[in-house]
């Protein structure tokens, strides 16, 4: 077959991303899946975003991505989620029809060159520590230059629902077990972490008025930056509801016959988005936990329960259902079950996504260790833009900051570290979060893809107008008063209408009201950012800190209950290397140097 510069493999976010931007910075791309038809499939809830993930996904669209223009020309829904706080902290969020989601990637994908080929790759062929070919099963193979594995749930991929258990990477497509296999020959250290799956009901067989309709809470905007705002689209309805009492005992009813606990499933699944029946056994003091109703589509009968994610039988799976309010007569279209797959642990990975063992081996998505379209889709992008520098013999890496980006957070947190669970974004997990804002993502990371070699056509003059526009209306907060105060000090005050600034200022007429929004909100928080910035740099001076005389985190003030856990399984020694533990966020790192302060005997060096 055709030799290429890069090779994917895997037709998912995190492999979509990752040849999208390997193109972009001028690669021969071939994407390696074992069907074209299901690439960009939304394999679980189909919606994009959310708090945090949805600043992600800005930004990757700032980078040339494809994910955020493709959840607005498919949204059935959108919603700006913690409206109710500041700014910094909105989530936008996009209810997708999956089937139109996927064919707008596939179409990307096609459109911008990549090569799509259909077949399994079992193995890849080396000389010494290099990738020089993928074997595909049927015998076929590709020349390449550099790689990038992301094989979401399918490296070794096994499902669970019951006492029922297949191989397979979703319901329907199976597992890459020779690829799996082959890469543990290698040498290569492959762990295992688990996910799963809600059953699909038929929208027919609901009662939708004995549940409260999730009202939309997104009209005014877009999740790309290349999107128009349209005030006309179809949309599609979402409702609540609330497992009671018995839908909880129908749960428990099940856990003899439940793989999480029988010990079928060893891998850890994600902790803030458990199995229903893991909710019920880790939480017995809750007598309910919500439940979402969401179309997977406008013209789709289909319905995903959010919040019922399950490994259980069939049997007490629909004990649950019609445990629902509005549910007694529900018909199942699709069981719930759980996956278990094969990832690669962030010891063994770079910054820049590349696997240490090999020199042009990159690794993006849940082959590493995250948790969701969002993040597969930011290291996809990353890991394509790495292969494509290796390809080139460049030498140049691409990696975002922490500081910078909600991207560069995640970098750091998968490389190197040994995740106890599926990694997810939050914004917790970001020391500069107020500066890391939805509003700003495009101001934020255009100019790192034009020096990166990312951008799309005209994104260099899009570049130049924000910076225009941005610093006309700078001045104009620092310089222009209203009764006597600058706009700028207003913007600060409690209470100041900082959104319907662009229409209430004859000084800003004519500019975009989200940019004005936007750099108005950076002198509201500036203040904020700069002490953030000094806790940081005063952190990082104190990260020698030996923790060597504490012996129970368990008992500490002002940390989680989780955080105390992880501390007390690692016993970092000191507070540099505690910081670097998986989902350890700055707040609990002061916490932490309080705690230990106060607790570190006397004569332990500090």
């Amino acid at each position: 077959m055709k030799p290429c510069d890069v090779l994917v493999v895997g037709g998912g976010h995190a492999g979509a991303e990752a040849a999208l931007a390997a193109v972009r910075c001028g690669a021969a791309t071939t994407l390696v899946t074992m069907r074209i038809a299901s690439i960009g499939a939304l394999s679980c809830n189909p919606s994009i975003g959310g708090v945090a993930k949805g600043t992600l996904v800005k930004e990757i669209d700032a980078l040339g991505g494809v994910i955020a223009e493709a959840a607005d020309a498919s949204a059935v829904q959108a919603r700006m989620l913690n409206r109710s706080r500041g700014p910094a902290v909105w989530g936008p969020r996009v209810q997708c029809d999956l089937r139109s989601y996927a064919g707008y990637v596939r179409n990307a994908l096609r459109e911008s060159g990549v090569t799509l080929v259909e077949g399994e790759v079992v193995s890849f062929g080396w000389a010494g520590d290099r990738v020089e070919r993928a074997i595909l099963a049927d015998g076929r193979e590709i020349a390449c230059r550099s790689a990038v594995i992301a094989t979401g749930t399918f490296l070794g991929g096994m499902l669970y629902r019951g006492r029922e258990r297949w191989s397979g990477g979703r319901t329907g497509d199976p597992a890459a077990d020779a690829l799996s296999k082959h890469l543990s020959e290698r040498g290569f250290h492959v762990e295992r972490f688990k996910t799963g799956t809600p059953p699909r009901l038929v929208a027919e067989s609901i009662d939708f008025s004995a549940m409260e309709v999730q009202q939309e809470e997104g009209n005014d905007w877009r999740l790309s930056s290349r999107t128009t705002v349209e005030t006309s689209r179809k949309r599609a309805v979402c409702f609540t509801t609330r497992a009671g009492r018995s839908v909880i005992e129908a749960a428990r009813s099940g856990l003899a016959g439940s793989p999480l606990y029988s010990g079928a499933i060893t891998g850890r699944g994600p902790r803030f988005c458990p199995s229903f029946e893991d909710k019920v056994v880790r939480f017995p003091e809750r007598t309910q936990h919500p439940v979402f109703l969401e179309p997977v589509g406008l013209d789709c009968r289909i319905v995903y329960a959010g919040g019922m994610s399950t490994s259980l039988s069939r049997r007490r799976q629909i004990e649950m259902i019609r445990s629902l309010p509005g549910c007694s007569g529900a018909v199942v279209a699709s069981w719930g079950y759980a996956v278990e797959y094969g990832y690669l642990p962030g010891g063994q990975i770079e910054e820049n996504l590349r696997l240490k063992a090999a020199d042009n081996l990159f690794v993006a998505g849940q082959a590493c260790g995250t948790s969701g379209y969002e993040e597969a889709a930011g290291l996809g992008l990353v890991a394509g833009a790495n292969a494509a520098a290796g390809a080139r013999g460049s030498g140049s890496r691409f990696v975002p900051t922490s500081e910078g980006s909600y991207l560069g957070v995640m970098l750091e947190d998968i490389a190197g570290a040994d995740l106890t669970e599926p990694y997810r974004l939050y914004s917790s997990r970001a020391m500069n979060r107020l500066n890391l804002r939805q509003d700003n993502a495009c101001r934020r990371m255009l100019p790192v893809s034009v020096r990166s070699g990312l951008e799309r056509d005209g994104d260099e003059a899009r570049l130049r107008s924000i910076e225009e526009g941005a610093g006309e209306i700078s001045r104009a907060l620092r310089t222009v008063r209203r009764n006597g105060v600058l706009l700028a000090d207003l913007c600060r005050r409690t209470g100041f209408d900082v959104a319907g600034l662009a229409a209430s200022e004859p000084s800003l007429s004519g500019q975009d009201p989200d940019l004005v929004f936007s750099v108005a909100l950076d002198e509201r928080y500036a203040g904020f950012v700069s002490r953030a910035e000094r806790r940081a740099r005063e952190l990082d001076r104190l990260s020698e800190i030996s923790l060597e005389g504490v012996t129970d985190y368990l008992g500490m003030e002002g940390l989680s209950r989780e955080t105390r856990e992880a501390l007390q399984k690692a016993r970092p020694s000191s507070l540099g290397e505690a910081s670097r533990i998986p989902g350890m966020r700055p707040s609990d790192m002061e916490c932490l140097l309080v705690g230990v302060l106060r607790r570190v005997p006397r004569g332990t060096s500090r």
